[in-house]
Order: structure tokens, then sequence, then C-alpha cells
């Protein structure tokens, strides 16, 4: 028996006319032009958000509910006060898909009192900064197609890098390196990403 040594491109099996009946509902609308520092807390976010773990079709204004793990994240519609006894982990806060495609996050009152969590934060800032510091244009580094992302976060991914493109507030960004725009928005804390819920681990920390 010939193996097949191609990766299906839609693991999930949906028909054309489905995949398209979904492509338009993530299409992004009520796209606007937004400030380098705006852009960048809403890019970090998205792109936390659609690191997580889920298998649904997430819906422009619900709430859901992002966890912490040993194992990554996940992003849940049960609450951290509805699980009972039960936990899924550490909750950053609330996230909502905006019609634009992107996530805004509501970080929890509580959050300063999980340390490891903050910690972890804070590094995944670091990251993202340091990915924009480099020689790389903005438009190589604004997120699109992905091939290897499960289907709702593949379509996903390539709606949030639409969004993105349209809100630049200068399009000449997209040609210039992508430290231009962490330059303009005066660099990036996880205080000034996720505020105003999110301390620094270190309140004298700042990514530039």
């Amino acid at each position: 028996m010939t193996r097949n040594l191609h990766k299906n491109p839609n693991p999930q099996g949906k028909g054309l006319v489905a995949v398209l009946a979904d492509w338009q509902a993530t299409r992004p609308s009520a796209v606007e032009r937004k400030a380098p520092g705006d852009l960048l807390r809403d890019w970090f976010a998205s792109a936390l958000v659609l690191s997580a773990d889920f298998h649904f079709r997430p819906v422009v204004g619900q709430s859901y509910y992002l966890y912490h793990r040993a194992d990554g994240w996940r992003l849940s519609l049960i609450a951290p006060q509805e699980w009972g006894r039960e936990r899924s982990g550490a909750c950053l806060g609330c996230c909502r898909l905006q019609p634009d495609m992107t996530w805004s996050l509501e970080p929890r009152e509580e959050l300063a009192d999980e340390g490891l969590l903050v910690e972890e934060l804070a590094r995944l800032v670091a990251a993202f900064a340091e990915e924009l510091a480099d020689e790389g244009s903005l438009a190589a580094r604004v997120p699109g197609y992905r091939r290897d992302l499960p289907y709702h976060r593949r379509m996903l991914a390539t709606a949030l890098g639409s969004s993105l493109r349209l809100a630049v507030d200068d399009a000449s960004r997209l040609d210039a390196p992508a430290r231009d725009l962490l330059e303009a928005a005066g660099g990036l804390s996880a205080r000034a990403l996720l505020a105003p819920g999110v301390p620094p681990a270190n309140p004298a920390q700042r990514v530039s």
C-alpha cells in the first residue's frame, strides 16, 4: 500500500463551501488605523490567544478565558469560578474576539498574585520584542497563513495578518524594519501591552 506523504491541508475534512463560509465569518471588519503602541498591544494579545489550545470557532464578542498550564496555554468558555474544584491552570483573564479579528484581553484583578504567570508573560513579551528587533521588514513579521495550525486557528491567524496590515498607521512601515514600529511605540512591557491589570515581573523592567 502506498503511503500518502503529503499532509492534508484540510485535516478536518471541510468542503470548499464550508471553508469559504468560515473565511467569510473570520474576515476582519471595522478595521481602523492604530498607533504603534496600540497595534503592538493588539498583535501580542492576539498572538498569545492564538498560541493557546482550542478546537472551536470563536465568535466575535463572546467571552473566553485564557489559562496557563505546565503544558501551555488553553482557551476556554469556562470562567475560573465555574470550574468548582477542578482547575484548568492559572487564569490570565477574559478575552474577546473583536470585529477586526484582533483579540482584547482583560486581565484578572488577582493576577498580581500569580507570580509565575506574570514572569511567563514578561518572558513572552521579551521574546516578542526580540523577534521585532532584527533586520526583517514589518510585513515579513506580520502573521499570516500557517499550514501547521489547526483549522480554526489557521483561519484566525490569516485574518489577523490581514487586519494588522490594514491597521498600520503608515503603510510605509510595512516595508521598513519591524524594529522601527517597536521604537515608535517606545519599547514594550507587560504593563503596556496588557495594562491596566498586569504589572511587569520587575517594576523597572522594560524591553526596548
